[in-house]
């Protein structure tokens, strides 16, 4: 055993499943996020003129983050526009400037993430906030780097992966091997292999967390020592169900394979932004508060049920049908239809006009 794994176990405990948990971080390339996080964002800022872009810009990214940004004015705009991760216009006048811009730039894949801002003026608080959460969320593999690089973005950088990597659980739970319905009590090491998964998906997470919050990305032993006593109730499922058993309103002694992939995920990113926020660990009461908004939401995920005569028809998790007296449940999903929409999160408002589609 390493020092660092030795150092976990020591903070984690003697839980039966440290051992798979240690395999299972071994396994992981954290590579790809590291330097996907590492590299700064750049972002044109068009405007009426270039002053009001840089107000923009400003206001978008904080002080500190300016060098990240390049303001020009409508019909000023750089001939190469490939380096940039997304195009930001301000066109209170309908020039058509956003769509002439789409047209002169293509990306891998199809064309450039043009956005339009829709603000009042360049320091409209309330639309700067949409268009923070419309860029994470349309660049989701950059919301890692744009926490990193910009204090402003850090919030909703982290609501993003954190939700993208609930739904992706909830999704893998609801198609994979997993049984439809895990005892509270008992072993879960009937699950196999498939919980790995999840507990990967999980890991991965927690280091999408600390890249936002700027930690030392090359440490990877480091970041998870720090966060395992923060998160480790996600981390190990059979404490997770124990705990979502007193918020989801389910058959006495079962709780659905769904709920604990999405309520384990949701408490890990949770857990760990607070921590790195605040540099304290959440109260049991945050983690209970975690616990049930994730059960609230997963009730309202939209997830297909094959019914007789009905082969796409589609319902909540709250609105399925009860286990069955062997203790699965009666219709098995077929293919989930998870929202865009962020239900663990409160809902932000609006969103800010995004001019590229698909």
């Amino acid at each position: 055993m390493t020092k660092g794994s030795r150092a976990i176990a020591q903070r984690v405990g003697p839980l039966g499943t440290f051992r798979t948990f240690v395999s299972v971080l071994r396994e992981i390339s954290f590579d790809n996020i590291r330097e996907a996080a590492e590299l700064e964002p750049r972002l044109l800022i068009v405007a009426p003129d270039e002053a009001t872009a840089v107000t923009l810009g400003t206001a978008l990214v904080g002080a500190n983050g300016m060098r990240a940004i390049t303001g020009r004015a409508l019909g000023s705009a750089p001939q190469t526009l490939e380096r940039f991760d997304a195009i930001v216009v301000f066109d209170p006048h309908g020039t058509g400037a956003a769509r002439n811009l789409r047209g002169r730039s293509t990306v891998e894949g199809g064309p450039a993430p043009v956005f339009s801002f829709d603000g009042n003026g360049a320091d409209d608080a309330g639309a700067i906030d949409r268009l923070r959460k419309t860029l994470v969320e349309r660049l989701l593999e950059r919301a890692p780097a744009f926490g990193r690089a910009f204090v402003p973005f850090r919030d909703v950088a982290a609501r993003a992966v954190t939700d993208e990597s609930a739904k992706a659980n909830a999704q893998f739970a609801l198609v994979s091997n997993i049984p439809a319905v895990v005892p509270i009590v008992g072993s879960l090491a009937a699950a196999g292999a498939d919980f790995l998964v999840l507990t990967k998906n999980q890991l991965l997470l927690m280091f999408k967390i600390a890249a936002i919050h700027g930690r030392d990305l090359h440490d990877q032993w480091g970041i998870m020592r720090e966060l395992l006593p923060v998160v480790g109730a996600g981390l190990f499922w059979r404490t997770v169900a124990r705990e979502a058993a007193s918020f989801i309103p389910l058959a006495a002694g079962t709780i659905p394979k769904v709920a604990i992939a999405y309520a384990g995920t949701v408490s890990v990113g949770r857990g760990a932004d607070l921590y790195y926020r605040t540099n304290e660990r959440p109260s049991r009461q945050q983690i209970e508060g975690f616990y049930r908004q994730a059960a609230d939401a997963v009730r309202r995920l939209p997830i297909g049920l094959p019914g007789a005569g009905h082969s796409s028809s589609e319902t909540t998790l709250e609105g399925s049908r009860a286990p069955g007296a062997n203790g699965g449940m009666d219709a098995q999903p077929s293919t989930p239809a998870l929202t865009n929409e962020s239900p663990a999160y409160p809902s932000g408002g609006g969103r800010a006009s995004e001019d590229q589609h698909g």
